[in-house]
């Protein structure tokens, strides 16, 4: 399909530009003057040759697709949370470095005082089972099935109980809760429980049990179920549940209060059961009968229900139910009888289930709930169609944005080298659409309108003046979006890294295919309007003329209307709106603000087992176990510079074995030894030190066995015996440190965090038996937490105090630093510096970008600032309402808010282009202008991005909620700034806009 057509009939004479200018136009007119310059021959290539340059990008997108996805390993989604970890700070490099002390082959944990001595071996300490990569936090929740990550329970001691001991780790649970708010200690309640937990028996019976292995399973040992239901039965020797009356409730209550005192003075504990010599000289008998008493208030309620019971109230808002059954059966239990399913007979109900099968359930539903993704763009499809009228257009749109996506993809693996493809990289699909969709509307709007206005004229010269405002719109909009996804790069979290590049490209590639590919399908839609395709727009047609008194309404609020309700209370709206960015921005920097995360990514949306681990696992003290608190360690490393030797970008990428040392080291120097000696004595005095346990210093241990007597032993020299002349000289030291180390064995020793890794403390030895690193180990009086207020408290005071003290040593001892560790480790907390952090500076940056951008295309100071300051409005009250809705800055959360600054920018730049290119000088026809040119095309955008978000509200993933709320609000907020906040900032300016 060729088109030879001449644009000398669009040339304009100064007359009629004259006589446009002085008149305020109702309509969108663009007029130019065609210069043949590289833009118009753009267009009149795009024009005559639409159908060689449709094929060319598709057979570029195709060969993209090939090559990445058949030369490149294809993306894996099995593991959704691979990513999730931070790299590149400085608390992960020495994290890292600390433990691979621990594997670096060149050091020694026990030093060879004679080399020749038999008997004597160097060793070195290996832990196979370490992997440094591990984000221990993520870890925790996603081996959910593994022994060695939950807490140990306590056994009570009773046959009845038998699922308890340590083996029994993982028992499934069951939480019951009144429907109507009453209590379940009541014989009502009671009844109800006994109903429902019959049912859960009835189908735990029928799992056939011969294809499993029990060998060594002592839940086959247990019943089935065990409950409130059991001390209440037991109590006078029933058996079913349904025999229980209210006297069985009294008798029960009456224990509970008599013996309530001694559980909370701890004379009434589960160890009673084994100790009962040293219980029954302070609790009474019936208090430990069956240990019963331990069992109700320990595992089978809640902790406010003892308090109930001393208050004498009785009243009980949940209870646990613990069932004895294996994984196979727990997951047949759940999808056939919780899965969707209220269970409740209308007393009780089922309000939260623990079954440890919730990774394998989020996995599940990240598959199973693109549905709705599906959905969102299903009705993206309909509204575009709507707008455009055109079947053809649509299904180009939707194309393209397909396109995009490969073409970004080849870029990314293939130009870019990035092996890593994290699952949030598919969440770009829907800032696609969102873009595309946009764009479609927008190009349409300006096409049509330019067509009517330049009537008589060639396709190139309307291609042309409609790309010269579109252009530079979709040009602005995907710029800054880009831009604000690129500063994401700083953020030293792999998967949000990966995603900046990823998304930032893909808006690119979009914005270079929408003015491609887009005006060469319009203008082939165009060309085969009345031949292929006339069909279904005159089907279009006929329902647009039934609903045409519809539109004519729609037409005449948008062009009419709207403005004068915007422009009649201008000055309300400017104050309105301003007034909720103050609040917005009092929410997000003043209080409550965003807190840290201090929960998984991967969670569920109102799921049973979302709120046990939300509520009901705070609320029973066996969960909490308060007895086996972790403190922090405090771990001061000396003689290894922190490095992390492994990619920042692909979390495939391991760090290597070995440690950078530092040539400068040398504890050896007298001064160097006075210094750790007053170090150590230090560490001991500082309020971040827990004194109830010892400070591991391995020069004291040396300083302490040199001034004991002289053995006699030919092992131990005479000068490293009976020396009172501390610090000693290089030279003894030297020979006196590895000797007493090795003889004694008390210098060093390896500390466990929660997972068995190892945590040295004493000196690590090099090949000739020179002290080459070591580290001193204390106790903080830190708890172990996810909470960020209280690790961020430790990290910075514990730290600015090691490095002021180490600014104070002799030069062999400047290269010291603090680490810590434990079961959420330095590694979730890097994570929640890293969201804090670099969440804020990027959308900081994204904002600077966005202005100079603004600035640049609009070449106006006060477009510029007012795009700005509605742009700022909108960031400011979304984050504030996210904040209300009970947010957290996750890795989710941080991902949708850095696309907050580029879908926010969108609206308001268009109305900003319009007004530079608006024939009139006006301040209020400017915004009128702007509002009638594009504002049907913003509104159909913002429904159709409002409405893909909507539908992802039903998913049972929280990620897609998420994503729904954040496009709902996003586009609903950033439409509302944009037109009554910014189109009246304009109307009401007392300085001339252009």
């Amino acid at each position: 399909m060729e088109h030879k057509e001449s644009s000398d009939d669009f040339a304009s004479d100064d007359e009629s530009a004259d006589e446009l200018l002085s008149n305020p136009i109702d309509d969108v007119q663009i007029l130019m003057k065609p210069d043949k310059g590289f833009c118009y021959r753009y267009c009149e290539i795009l024009v005559h040759h639409p159908v060689s340059i449709f094929v060319m990008l598709l057979t570029v997108s195709a060969v993209c697709g090939v090559i990445s996805l058949f030369a490149y390993d294809k993306p894996k989604f099995d593991d959704p949370i691979k990513g999730f970890e931070a790299r590149g700070m400085e608390s992960i490099k020495r994290l890292i470095t600390g433990r691979h002390l621990m594997t670096d082959n060149r050091l020694h944990f026990m030093p060879i005082p004679n080399m020749n001595q038999a008997g004597l071996e160097s060793e070195s300490i290996s832990d196979s089972g370490f992997n440094d990569s591990l984000d221990v936090f993520m870890a925790n929740e996603k081996n959910e099935s593994g022994e060695a990550l939950k807490r140990t329970r306590r056994q009570v001691g009773s046959h009845r109980i038998c699922q308890f001991s340590n083996t029994m780790a993982k028992t499934a649970r069951i939480v019951f809760t009144p429907v109507q708010g009453n209590s379940l200690f009541t014989l009502e309640g009671v009844k109800s429980m006994c109903s429902l937990q019959n049912t859960i028996n009835d189908f735990t019976a029928t799992v056939d049990r011969s294809n499993l292995d029990t060998t060594n399973n002592k839940l086959d040992q247990c019943k089935n179920t065990w409950s409130i239901l059991d001390p209440i039965t037991s109590i006078h020797g029933k058996t079913y549940c349904e025999e229980i009356t209210d006297y069985d409730l009294k008798r029960l209550r009456d224990l509970l209060k008599t013996c309530v005192s001694y559980y909370e003075l701890g004379l009434l504990t589960d160890s009673c059961d084994d100790m009962k010599s040293n219980c029954q000289s302070q609790v009474p008998d019936e208090c430990l009968s069956n240990n019963t008493v331990v069992s109700v208030f320990h595992y089978l309620t809640p902790t406010s229900f003892v308090k109930a019971v001393r208050d004498n109230t009785s009243r009980l808002e949940s209870t646990m139910m613990f069932l004895n059954i294996n994984e196979s059966e727990r997951h047949s239990l759940y999808m056939n009888v919780f899965e969707d399913k209220t269970v409740s007979d209308g007393i009780t109900k089922v309000d939260a289930v623990q079954f440890f099968m919730k990774f394998d359930l989020f996995r599940q539903y990240l598959n199973s709930d693109t549905k709705y993704i599906a959905s969102g763009v299903a009705v993206a499809v309909v509204i575009i169609m709507w707008y455009t009228g055109s079947l053809f257009i649509t299904a180009m749109t939707i194309l393209n944005i397909g396109m995009s996506f490969t073409v970004a993809y080849f870029l990314y693996k293939v130009v870019f080298q990035l092996s890593f493809f994290p699952f949030v990289n598919i969440l770009t699909l829907v800032l696609l659409i969102g873009i595309g969709a946009d764009d479609t509307f927008v190009f349409m709007d300006i096409w049509i309108k330019t067509k009517a206005d330049l009537p008589g004229n060639d396709l190139t010269s309307i291609l042309y003046a409609s790309l010269r405002h579109a252009a530079v719109t979709m040009f602005v909009t995907s710029f800054t979006t880009a831009s604000a996804l690129f500063t994401n790069i700083i953020n030293p979290i792999v998967a949000i890294k990966c995603f900046a590049v990823f998304a930032g490209t893909a808006i690119m590639v979009n914005f270079i295919f929408t003015i491609t590919w887009l005006p060469v399908v319009i203008v082939i839609d165009d060309w085969c309007n009345e031949r292929w395709f006339g069909w279904h727009k005159s089907l279009l047609k006929q329902i647009k003329n039934t609903l045409k008194p519809l539109t004519k309404v729609f037409d005449k609020l948008i062009s009419l209307y709207f403005p004068m309700f915007i422009f009649k209370f201008r000055y309300l709206w400017i104050v309105l709106f301003a007034s909720f960015a103050i609040v917005g921005a009092f929410l997000v920097f003043v209080t409550p603000k965003l807190k840290m995360p201090t929960l998984s990514v991967f969670r569920l949306s109102n799921h049973p087992m979302e709120k046990y681990d939300q509520i009901y696992k705070h609320n029973y003290e066996f969960e909490q176990d308060n007895d086996n608190v972790n403190f922090l360690p405090y771990v001061v490393v000396f003689g290894a510079i922190p490095n992390e030797h492994r990619s920042l970008w692909n979390p495939d990428s391991k760090a290597t074995d070995n440690v950078s040392l530092d040539d400068t080291f040398d504890v050896s120097d007298p001064g160097s030894q006075q210094w750790l000696v007053d170090f150590c004595s230090d560490i001991r005095k500082q309020p971040f030190v827990n004194n109830h346990y010892d400070v591991h210093c391995f020069i004291e241990v040396v300083i302490s066995h040199m001034q004991m007597p002289c053995p006699g032993n030919p092992v131990i020299p005479d000068i490293c015996c009976e020396r009172t002349d501390f610090p000693y000289s290089k030279e003894h030291f030297q020979k006196c440190a590895p000797i007493i180390c090795a003889e004694f064995m008390d210098c060093a020793g390896l500390l466990t965090d929660y997972f068995h890794l190892p945590i040295p403390h004493g000196p690590l030895y090099s090949g000739d038996n020179t002290i080459s690193a070591f580290s001193i180990v204390a106790t903080s009086v830190y708890k172990d937490t996810p909470e960020y207020v209280q690790m961020d408290e430790f990290w910075t005071t514990a730290d600015s105090w090691t490095t002021n003290q180490i600014t104070k040593a002799p030069p062999g001892m400047k290269c010291g630093w603090f680490i810590t560790a434990g079961l959420y480790q330095i590694y979730f907390y890097a994570i929640q510096i890293g969201l804090a952090n670099g969440t804020l500076q990027s959308m900081g940056i994204s904002l600077v970008i966005g202005t100079l951008i603004l600035l640049l295309t609009t070449r106006n100071v006060l477009i510029a600032l007012y795009a700005i300051l509605s742009v700022s409005g909108t960031i400011l009250v979304t984050i504030g309402t996210l904040i209300l809705l009970g947010w957290h800055l996750n890795i989710i959360e941080c991902v949708l808010l850095s696309l907050g600054v580029g879908l926010s920018i969108d609206f308001t730049i268009h109305y900003g282009v319009a007004y530079c290119i608006a024939p009139v000088t006006d301040r209020k026809e400017l915004s009128e202008f702007a509002l009638k040119s594009v504002g049907s095309a913003i509104i159909a955008a913002a429904v159709s991005t409002f409405m893909a978000g909507a539908m992802m509200m039903p998913a049972k993933v929280l990620s897609y909620s998420q994503l729904g709320v954040f496009l709902m609000l996003i586009m609903s907020t950033s439409w509302v700034y944009a037109n009554f906040f910014s189109c009246p900032s304009v109307g009401c300016s007392v300085l001339q806009i252009t």
